[in-house]
């Protein structure tokens, strides 16, 4: 298994591309974890995820707890966790995380990126763009029929 989703890692990219981790990305021990990113193409920058261990090895080119970055003229809201709220979400950020393998609707504006949910390989800004709903901030009204107190 371990092979096949180097491989998969691997076939799209060209070794001077970067990849995003979202987190979780092992749970093996140090050693393990540096000898599977060393077969990794890319510059590798983590997000840290819930199951991430805070690593210090040299091998990721980066490792933040979130991340704004741009990319082919977007913008994009890096985080492991999914959000209602991200920053510059009014202003056209896209919000992509891992964690929920799948299981939770994404909002618009926002999708789920984890490798279990694209097939074990990494997914291009391209077919981000393609595969996003849109966020449209004239739909995001407050809904008069639901009231929230506090006392």
């Amino acid at each position: 298994m371990d092979q096949t989703l180097i491989c998969r890692w691997n076939s799209p990219l060209r070794s001077n591309d970067t990849v995003y981790v979202l987190g979780d990305f092992s749970l093996a021990p140090a050693d393990q974890v540096r000898d599977y990113l060393n077969q990794l193409a890319g510059r590798k920058i983590l997000i840290l995820g819930n199951h991430d261990r805070k690593p210090t090895d040299s091998v990721w080119a980066e490792i933040h707890e979130s991340l704004l970055v741009e990319a082919e003229g977007h913008r994009f809201y890096l985080h492991h966790y999914p959000v209602r709220d991200w920053p510059s979400k009014w202003h056209g950020t896209i919000h992509l995380y891992g964690h929920v393998h799948g299981n939770l609707r994404p909002l618009p504006g926002s999708m789920d990126v984890g490798v279990d949910t694209w097939g074990g390989a990494p997914i291009s800004v391209i077919e981000i763009l393609r595969a996003v709903e849109p966020f449209n901030p004239e739909s995001e009204t407050v809904s008069e029929s639901f009231a929230v107190r506090t006392w």
